[in-house]
């Protein structure tokens, strides 16, 4: 793949400064690469890859414009952990690959949809996961999980966490989750603190269609999450569907695969 022009996103609560983008468009323009700055969701048209700067909360933010309109996506770190990033801010030497020529990575997503009384009342996409939660001052959730309509588990739990490979190393790892090879398509599904000694993370077929039915009897308490942005309040009786989206992300790879190498340096 071939990249002439890029959209420079920055999110609002970004930390990356004006001497750190305007470094990344020297580096472009000393390789003819043109470009544009972007900081919200109506970003335009006419580029061929989006480029995120920052750490994982502003790559997650850029590739909602990325998967919508169907882009690849480079992330320079110039955050904290930046564990998604393709780049670090030492490495923008890379950067002219993108005129001589890049491979991609595909990456698996979720469609995330509430019923309630069998109609649609949300939906969104997400890239690393779909959380059902507890709000603060909220009693412990009380969940059931289906697979293909079959009964799995009933959970007594803070919440619950449907993870792609992508999001199996970021929050559901902290809950306990396995870490899946992002080469693989599956998905983790892990509690969050569950009252029960049974209850542990299991992987599904990616094929599977997943249900989570929210038994919460108070109302009100729950909450559903698509990669850390609020998607709407649970009631009782609502059922959330998490499936494979027929959607993928492409990420801009310019260094070679080391998927173990990267997760061990940037976790240790």
């Amino acid at each position: 793949m071939i990249i002439n022009k890029v959209l420079l996103f920055k999110s609002d609560k970004s930390k990356v400064t004006e001497n750190d983008i305007e470094f990344v468009e020297k580096t472009l323009d000393s390789y003819r690469i043109s470009h544009t700055r972007c900081c919200g969701n109506d970003c335009g048209d006419g580029y061929d890859a989006i480029i995120a700067l920052g750490g994982d909360g502003t790559m997650l933010n850029a590739c909602r414009i990325a998967f919508r309109k169907g882009l690849p996506i480079l992330s320079i770190n110039f955050g904290t952990l930046g564990y998604m990033s393709g780049l670090e801010k030492s490495e923008l030497g890379l950067l002219s690959e993108l005129k001589s020529g890049c491979r991609t990575e595909k990456r698996m997503l979720l469609d995330i949809k509430v019923y309630r009384n069998e109609e649609i009342i949300a939906e969104s996409t997400a890239l690393n996961e779909a959380v059902i939660a507890r709000s603060a001052d909220g009693d412990i959730a009380e969940l059931e999980l289906l697979c293909d309509g079959s009964n799995v588990c009933a959970y007594r739990a803070d919440g619950l966490i449907f993870a792609t490979p992508t999001g199996s190393s970021a929050y559901s790892m902290s809950a306990g989750g396995p870490i899946i090879d992002t080469k693989l398509d599956a998905f983790c599904v892990c509690p969050i603190c569950s009252h029960s000694l049974g209850a542990r993370a299991m992987v599904f077929s990616p094929n599977s269609i997943l249900e989570a039915r929210n038994n919460d009897r108070t109302g009100g308490n729950n909450i559903l999450l698509s990669d850390g942005r609020r998607v709407c309040t649970l009631e009782q009786g609502d059922v959330i569907k998490v499936t494979r989206s027929k959607h993928t992300l492409e990420l801009i790879k310019l260094k070679k695969d080391a998927f173990y190498e990267t997760l061990y340096n940037k976790m240790s």
